[in-house]
């Protein structure tokens, strides 16, 4: 149970992107941007590079508990795996469900609801603070008496469930949309339509929002997304932009309690003095604008090039950062931040991106070698690496030669 569920799944879940891509050029349907796809994959990314460093916490705190408070020793047994796996989505539930009414918990969901579009990739986007709001929630089990591996390798299976709801290629599934949660019913998660909001938050099994009053059918085709869209490819912006307008509301908001109101109450709360909470907007399916910014061919392509890399040096540290040493550890994350951070900014044709990708391109390399510097491949990964570079640069110069004079940088907007 060394091995993490999640992790070993990547490969499965970019298979499964691959195939409903096929099923939508088959069906000639729109559910798919490339811009899109690729910042929820960034999200994603970014998430499990910083979960190496957050797991500390909340696994760490829930050894403690189990170690120092655990009232029973529970067995690894099928039947009190079973027993796990619906006590952790119960678990889930509230801690899904406070993530959506408490105003700061939300900022660190908020980035699983940004995408404008609803396919298998969106599954892969999540925000990198999550963790710190939501694992306090997980810690009654400790004390029931199921050992941490134990919980972390059967609650990783209510992750892994959520994947394949995040489509819209599967219809209602009859009986069993009484019992779990479905696409049909995740879809109406995700909707901006004001009947969907805070609606049907379950992990695998839809019980707990028909128990506790949150189950809303699909009735309307959803509009995806959030009532403030992020307007940007950023995935750093994207974790972060919720809390620069937190932070300016409450320099506004006089008052310890109104301050705190703000804080813990949901989101959008604002003190009658500011005119009340805000008003969830109507959205016309018909007249809504996704945000788009109209990068030329030759820019997709490249960055498509330099995301391979990204992936392939993500996935690379996924499997083997328990390996690495501890500055090793922290360079290969914050290069891969940087990283997705350039393909957003590229996308968006921010200057100190442009600027700066030559740069990245050579730390790249520096990373490989660094990578391989006490191994045998040391000399075969500077010369593969160096042709890379070259190979790289040349290709970005055209690339920006081509677009520059068509491609017009879109302003930040703040989420």
């Amino acid at each position: 149970m060394n091995l993490n569920p999640i992790i070993l799944s990547i490969p499965i879940y970019f298979l499964l992107i691959g195939v409903e891509l096929l099923v939508e050029r088959f069906h000639q349907t729109k559910h798919y941007r490339f811009h899109d796809a690729l910042t929820n994959i960034s999200c994603g990314l970014t998430q499990q590079v910083t979960g190496v460093f957050m797991k500390v916490l909340g696994v760490g705190a829930y050894a403690l508990l189990y170690q120092h408070l655990a009232i029973w020793h529970v067995p690894r047994t099928l039947l009190t795996g079973a027993l796990l796996f619906v006590l952790a989505d119960l678990c889930y539930y509230w801690a899904h469900r406070m993530s959506h009414e408490i105003n700061l918990f939300w900022g660190g969901h908020v980035v699983h609801h940004q995408s404008e579009d609803y396919n298998l990739s969106v599954a892969l986007r999540q925000g990198s603070w999550q963790e710190l709001f939501t694992f306090a929630f997980y810690l009654p089990l400790a004390v029931i008496g199921f050992e941490p591996e134990f919980f972390v390798y059967v609650s990783a299976f209510v992750t892994l469930y959520q994947f394949w709801i995040h489509t819209e290629y599967i219809g209602r599934l009859g009986p069993l949309e009484w019992v779990l949660n479905t696409p049909s019913h995740h879809r109406v998660h995700h909707g901006r339509n004001p009947q969907y909001i805070d609606k049907n938050y379950a992990g695998a099994l839809i019980i707990w929002d028909r128990l506790f009053g949150t189950f809303e059918p699909e009735q309307e085709r959803p509009v995806y997304g959030v009532t403030v869209p992020v307007s940007s490819w950023n995935p750093v912006w994207a974790n972060l932009g919720h809390y620069q307008g937190l932070w300016q509301q409450l320099s506004r908001t006089p008052g310890l309690g109104d301050k705190l109101r703000t804080l813990f109450g949901r989101p959008g709360w604002r003190p009658a003095s500011q005119g009340g909470p805000y008003e969830i907007p109507a959205v016309d399916p018909l007249t809504y604008q996704k945000y788009h910014t109209p990068a030329p061919v030759q820019l997709n392509w490249y960055v498509f090039g330099q995301y391979v890399v990204t992936i392939g040096i993500g996935a690379l540290f996924l499997f083997t950062q328990k390996d690495m040493n501890a500055p090793l550890r922290l360079i290969t994350a914050l290069w891969i931040g940087w990283a997705v951070v350039a393909c957003g900014g590229l996308f968006e044709n921010r200057r100190w991106a442009t600027q700066l990708e030559p740069v990245r391109l050579l730390a790249t390399l520096g990373l490989v070698l660094a990578f391989t510097y006490h191994t045998a491949w040391l000399g075969l990964a500077a010369g593969v690496g160096g042709a890379w570079l070259v190979a790289a640069e040349i290709w970005y110069a055209r690339v920006r030669a081509a677009t520059t004079a068509t491609y017009a940088p879109v302003p930040l907007q703040n989420a």
